[in-house]
């Protein structure tokens, strides 16, 4: 909570009679000789005093609990990236942080979603300043993952929390804290320049080139309003595959009036806008060096692993626009209310000429020459985003309650199309080699690929919370919540109109305990509630079945320490999260139906730990690990491993700071084989990377250098399309200069 104007002007005047005090004798001391001060210096006490080092652990991070509650005080795992975590990684969008927060992967390019603790999660729950809407599109060119331009920090909260977030939030969450405007008026501006040096793209061929700035300050010297904008523009930023390339601008600006000592109110616009040549998603993967074996129980290296399979007619683009308007009041120290609303609206379109798995194409394993076929998609979405809370501290039966109250409104808005060519129109006009993918035709774009019917989707969620942290002794916390959830849906295809309406009540609980100043043990139990598309049951669904919403049940117990004055940090959790009346498609009689399975069919368990440890002012290391053990419960798949969910995983972090001026930098990324496919017939193998960079500072420029895949290491990414592959980005020499004034 903001210190008020008038305590801010008692410490001032403190301070200055403080510094009068100490001035006068020390002005006396002058007169003394040299000898009597020697003298007395000799009778000097000293003593040494040890300070706490600043961390995460101690800080409040509200994405967890929307409560002012630090870190070590919150009884769930999580993993925050600050901002200068961001620049010495390199890091431009939540997918490359996945690299190191373990338990979170993304998954593949025309996936919109990300696994977290081995449960797919869509990517509409990532949010920005703890709302969530898509802001990407899906259209495949907008449905990436943010970017990170104007992020403080990155908070990655793992397992479910549907009593604050509402239906939907699958295997845990992401929140993108935006940098806001600040008193000091400071500009930075700076330019970055990415470049792909393999024996496959290149070296310094393929450059990612873009400029920066972020300003902030009061305006015409009022700290009673401040501004900060920030904006990036990147003009034909080359990809890592041939013939693929975006330009892009971006712009975040935000103003906060500081209306009273106890009121600011902060409206923000954000601007992003995108235009790709080369495809969105759907074309960008590549085949492995045994596709012409025919034996791919195990995927090997990418081939052509810089050369794009789509065409040169293939682009996309997208633009998306947000309005957010936050209110924050503190009636006094004691009780406060926050208030935001915030408008996002997309439009995006692609045109892809991708390898199809279609039976109509022929496609077989082996084949020197492939068909593909065109792909023409565009979305049209917006949301209104709304979410009121207020927090405060009371004392009822002689202990203190800290309480959250609160209320959450989503409307999504998704017209979304998607047309695919005719497999028999589309035969031998667009056949491309697999080993030279330079060898290609490229036939017509069908005029009836855009002739499309969009599909209307509308989606309201409301979410009414109640979260009580009891303080039941001075050292144990017992948290408690009850939340009302409700949705709505109403979606049009076809002709057809699909609705369906979800309500119910859930609880969580929870227990910190305090075993020192600098130790906590807890136990969590927290929900998942997703709904099941209304159109899947009305299209798909069998008679006489009452579906019900997909539950999720997340069990944490874990400790967390701050130890050694700050510079050791630690959490360990231990989780186990289960899933109940899960769905399926299923083939019955040539048609395709919608199977809920009732009860128990899923689990989750595991281990994670993340640590940071200062061994002293010149290095420190941070640590991020998972182990994961992800399958059905049912099935033909019972108790094996689903896909994209490495067993194992691990981030470490290390910085050597040589003095104020320069630094150095090594990470190393780890994760053990995981599967893919629809029969999880692919095997994708284990992997270690390296990332290294050095960073100098002179007066105010600041130079940084990072070289990501240090020793190029050559595997797949993910899954694309038939037995495609998306390969992982080659080695990178990330190269920045920033000016301070």
């Amino acid at each position: 909570m903001p210190l008020p104007k008038a305590n801010k002007q008692h410490l001032l005047h403190s301070a200055l009679v403080s510094s009068m005090l100490i001035s006068a004798p020390a002005f006396a001391a002058e007169q003394v000789s040299t000898s009597e001060k020697a003298a007395a210096n000799d009778n000097i006490e000293r003593i040494k005093v040890h300070g706490q080092r600043a961390n995460k652990m101690n800080r409040q991070d509200q994405t967890v609990t929307k409560m002012d509650v630090d870190i070590k005080d919150v009884g769930r795992s999580v993993t925050i990236l600050d901002a200068k975590d961001l620049e010495l990684r390199a890091i431009e969008d939540v997918k490359q942080a996945f690299n190191y927060v373990a338990g979170f992967r993304g998954n593949g390019p025309a996936d919109r979603s990300y696994n977290a603790r081995g449960v797919s999660t869509k990517i509409d729950t990532v949010m920005v300043d703890g709302m969530r809407s898509l802001q990407g599109g899906e259209g495949g060119t907008g449905s990436r993952l943010p970017t990170t331009f104007n992020a403080e920090s990155v908070t990655f909260l793992r397992g479910p929390e549907a009593l604050l977030y509402g239906a939907g939030v699958g295997g845990g969450i992401i929140n993108i804290i935006t940098k806001k405007p600040q008193e000091f008026n400071e500009t930075t501006i700076g330019v970055r320049n990415k470049s792909y040096l393999s024996d496959d793209t290149g070296y310094f061929e393929r450059n990612d080139t873009s400029f920066n700035l972020d300003t902030t300050g009061s305006i015409a010297d009022n700290s009673d309003y401040l501004y900060r904008l920030l904006a990036k523009y990147t003009p034909s930023g080359d990809h890592f595959q041939e013939r693929r390339e975006q330009t892009e601008t971006l712009a975040d600006l935000a103003f906060t009036w500081v209306a009273s000592e106890n009121t600011r109110i902060t409206p923000r616009f954000e601007y992003a806008d995108r235009q790709l040549t080369g495809g969105s998603g759907y074309a960008d993967g590549v085949f492995t060096s045994n596709y012409f074996s025919g034996d791919l129980s195990e995927y090997g290296e990418p081939m052509n692993r810089g050369q794009y399979y789509g065409s040169e007619k293939d682009n996309g683009d997208n633009n998306s626009q947000s309005f957010s308007l936050k209110v924050d009041h503190a009636f006094n120290s004691e009780w406060a209310l926050a208030g935001q609303y915030r408008y996002n609206k997309t439009k995006s379109n692609a045109l892809d000429l991708y390898i199809s798995d279609s039976s109509g194409l022929d496609n077989e394993i082996g084949d020197e020459f492939i068909d593909r076929k065109w792909v023409y998609s565009a979305g049209n979405d917006s949301y209104h985003l709304f979410d009121i809370s207020l927090q405060g501290r009371s004392q009822l039966f002689g202990m203190e309650h800290h309480v959250l109250l609160g209320y959450n409104y989503r409307d999504m808005k998704v017209n979304f199309a998607r047309n695919f060519q005719k497999n028999d129109d589309a035969l031998g006009k667009n056949i491309i080699s697999v080993a030279n993918p330079e060898n290609q035709l490229v036939g017509e774009i069908p005029a009836s690929l855009f002739e499309v019917n969009a599909r209307d989707k509308n989606q309201t969620d409301t979410n009414i919370y109640f979260k009580d942290r009891i303080k039941l002794t001075s050292s144990t916390t017992f948290v408690a919540g009850l939340g009302y959830i409700a949705q709505e849906q109403t979606e049009q295809r076809s002709g057809e109109t699909y609705n369906k309406k979800y309500d119910d009540m859930i609880w969580d609980l929870g227990v910190v305990q305090a075993i020192t100043k600098d130790i906590n043990l807890f136990a969590t139990m927290s929900r998942a509630y997703e709904p099941v598309s209304a159109r899947y049951i009305s299209q798909y669904g069998i008679d006489g079945t009452e579906y019900l919403p997909v539950e999720g049940f997340n069990y944490e117990v874990g400790a967390k320490a701050d130890l050694l004055n700050g510079d050791f940090t630690a959490a360990l959790t231990l989780f186990s999260l289960e899933r109940e009346n899960s769905t399926e498609f299923v083939r019955v009689d040539d048609q395709w139906q919608l199977l809920q399975n009732t009860g128990k069919s899923f689990e989750s368990q595991g281990v994670e730990i993340d640590s940071t440890y200062f061994l002293n002012d010149h290095y420190d290391v941070t640590l991020s690990y998972a182990y994961t053990d992800a399958h059905n419960t049912i099935g033909e798949f019972k108790d094996v491993q689903v896909n994209n969910t490495p067993k194992h995983a691990a981030a470490l972090w290390n910085n050597f700071n040589v003095n104020d001026m320069l630094s150095f930098s090594l990470g190393i990324r780890y994760e053990s084989d995981k599967t893919d496919g629809n029969e999880r017939e692919f095997n994708l193998p284990s992997y270690v990377e390296f990332d290294v960079g050095a960073y100098y500072t002179l007066d105010n420029w600041r130079f940084a250098m990072v070289l990501n895949n240090a020793l190029d290491k050559n595997r797949v990414e993910a899954g694309a399309n038939w037995v495609t592959v998306q390969p992982n980005t080659p080695r990178a020499l990330n190269l920045s200069v920033n000016y301070t004034f």
